[in-house]
């Protein structure tokens, strides 16, 4: 395999290639305007280990139950640059004698401290990482064995704590991945068998699979210099900083830039905590930001509304997050009303109006391609609704017959944006049109899946699938080109319209999709609590006629059906973001309906 020059540009590589002192790295000439010298993150966290050895690389806060009681007790584990490097290469020895170098491991690993140990592990190696997860019982296994047999791993990482549960998850694929190594019992001394392997820029460092919004997921393949590129970029924007905290999934590719690569290739400190752990308790977060100091964060934008939600005011009041300068928010669209909302509600926290950074990346760009320069805050501007439809920009006052977007910023470091009809590849300013990305961070293509990888990559271009424009340097994202709703001739975006339903009615999530002909029914899906599930029939009908006046009114279409379900029904990808094709096949399935109530 290697990286095409409209990528990734001359990559000179170091000398030195096995052993002793680490490499003098590559250098990319595609970053800037002088060319910009990189090392691979495995040799990176060697460095620090010995520069900086005892200063904290990774601190992950989890939780267990006290035996005999309810509630909870927090349980600390910090780990220092030099105890990780020395796990990795304690893991990295076990696997250089049962793996050979580019062959696959599947990481399925809990949301822990070994779960870093076991990617860093497998880029000291030089084995091509899998990143997943540990099997649980809330969580079905359809996609995850999916993705194994897609990958075919030679070996797999785990823990002992949930061996059981991964040998089942490998037994349901009907075939066999060679031997199970557990991260945490590998003894520490095994690391003086390890031996750096060659490394080259275009050696594949991992398979991020996609989250599968729109289709079967599929691992793009993630290259030594794109994740060195990577990491660059996060370094460039949100630099200086020392401590950084998160809870986004490793597996996904906002966690493992934002929460390994990115923090560990600056020598910074990483606070983790489990994503489960944040969802039922989201002051965690918070709280973590505020005993930590943290200087940055990221999340995905349901992160923001689920605090503003759960978070109360007397908790808000113990918070200190003053020094917070970096809010990235990416992996599903961002949303105006929720990024007002968290300022407002944490503003007597301490929280700068301006640390928000909205951005836009994706797994095939290695994460980042734009984001809002730091200090500016969550920027953004109301255009014409008819115009957008239309596929014209058109800024208009804020009102009921505008959209209010927010500016996802500028391209980070080397990276190239274009708005193009998808139809001939030209650029259309002032246009709505698909965005297409290049630089030293676009991947090359999907493993095992050639005609797929023609499709996405093509002439140095990653087509993203995004609708988009161009306003004013920055970049604003519209919607997925698969989901858009076409009536009449006319664009209508399900994000625009869901935001329409949400500031009518109490729910938590809406779906759109049409059903059959599309450009005959509209059906609208709605989670909602418990509370709203048990409305009465009259107020049930109160409520969608109120959706459907409103609907109506501010995009010109009739709501064919309203249905409300329970919280957590509607299918998600691993980020978050609602899968509406597969809400669409369910419904025509007949598998929603509104929960029955007493009149």
């Amino acid at each position: 395999m290697s990286i095409p020059p409209s990528s990734i540009g001359a990559a000179r590589v170091g000398a030195a290639r096995t052993g002793g002192a680490p490499p003098d790295g590559f250098v990319l000439d595609t970053l800037g305007p002088e060319p910009v010298g990189l090392t691979y993150l495995a040799d990176t966290v060697r460095r620090f280990a010995v520069e900086r050895g005892d200063a904290p690389a990774l601190t992950v806060l989890g939780d267990r139950r006290v035996r005999g009681r309810a509630r909870r007790t927090d349980t600390v584990v910090t780990l220092t640059y030099r105890e990780v490097d020395e796990r990795a290469r304690a893991v990295a020895a076990e696997l250089q004698a049962t793996c050979p170098p580019g062959t696959r491991a599947a990481v399925l690993c809990p949301h822990d401290e070994h779960y870093v140990v076991a990617f860093l592990g497998c880029l000291y190696a030089g084995v091509i990482a899998v990143p997943l997860y540990a099997p649980e019982l809330f969580r079905s296994q359809t996609r995850l064995r999916a993705v194994l047999r897609d990958s075919t791993p030679n070996c797999v990482l785990t823990t002992a704590p949930v061996r059981s549960a991964v040998r089942t998850a490998l037994d349901g694929t009907g075939r066999g991945y060679g031997p199970v190594l557990h991260v945490d019992e590998v003894p520490a001394h095994r690391a003086e068998k390890w031996r750096r392997p060659p490394a080259a820029p275009d050696d594949v460092a991992y398979l991020q699979y996609t989250s599968g919004s729109t289709g079967a997921p599929a691992g793009v393949r993630v290259t030594q210099a794109n994740l060195a590129a990577a990491a660059h970029q996060m370094r460039s924007r949100f630099m200086p900083a020392r401590t950084a905290v998160s809870w986004v999934p490793l597996f996904h590719d906002m966690g493992l830039i934002c929460a390994i690569a990115s923090p560990l290739s600056a020598g910074m400190h990483m606070v983790h905590l489990s994503p489960m752990g944040f969802l039922h308790r989201p002051h965690r977060w918070l709280r973590a930001l505020s005993d930590y100091r943290a200087d940055w964060t990221v999340t995905p934008n349901f992160g923001l509304t689920h605090c503003v939600r759960r978070v109360s005011a007397r908790d808000a009041a113990t918070l200190d997050l003053s020094r917070l300068r970096a809010l990235a928010i990416g992996g599903e669209p961002v949303h105006a009303h929720a990024v007002a909302a968290f300022v407002e509600a944490f503003a007597g926290s301490g929280l700068d109006p301006r640390a928000p950074v909205p951005c836009y990346g994706l797994a095939e760009a290695t994460l980042s391609v734009t984001m809002t320069p730091n200090g500016t805050g969550a920027v953004g501007g109301h255009f014409d609704r008819a115009a957008l439809t239309a596929g014209r920009v058109l800024p208009t006052a804020p009102g009921p017959d505008s959209m209010h977007l927010v500016s996802n910023g500028t391209p980070v470091p080397g990276v190239a944006v274009r708005i193009v009809d998808p139809a001939t590849g030209e650029e259309v300013p002032g246009r709505v049109g698909e965005i297409r990305v290049s630089g030293p961070n676009r991947t090359d293509g999907y493993w095992e899946a050639p005609e797929r990888t023609a499709r996405v990559f093509a002439d140095g271009w990653l087509r993203t699938g995004d609708w988009g424009f161009r306003h004013e340097d920055g970049l604003y994202v519209v919607g997925r080109m698969d989901d858009v709703i076409i009536v009449r001739g006319r664009n209508h975006y399900p994000e625009d319209i869901e935001a329409t339903v949400e500031s009518v009615a109490p729910v938590a999530a809406t779906a759109v999709g049409v059903a059959g002909d599309p450009t005959a029914r509209l059906i609208v899906l709605m989670e909602a609590d418990p509370a709203m599930t048990a409305l009465p029939a009259p107020d049930r009908e109160a409520l969608t006629e109120r959706i459907r006046q409103t609907v109506s009114r501010q995009h010109g279409l009739a709501v064919h059906d309203t249905v409300v379900v329970r919280r957590g029904t509607l299918p998600r990808t691993t980020s978050g973001k609602i899968q509406r094709g597969l809400c669409r096949r369910r419904y025509l399935a007949g598998e929603y309906s509104t929960p029955r109530t007493s009149p």
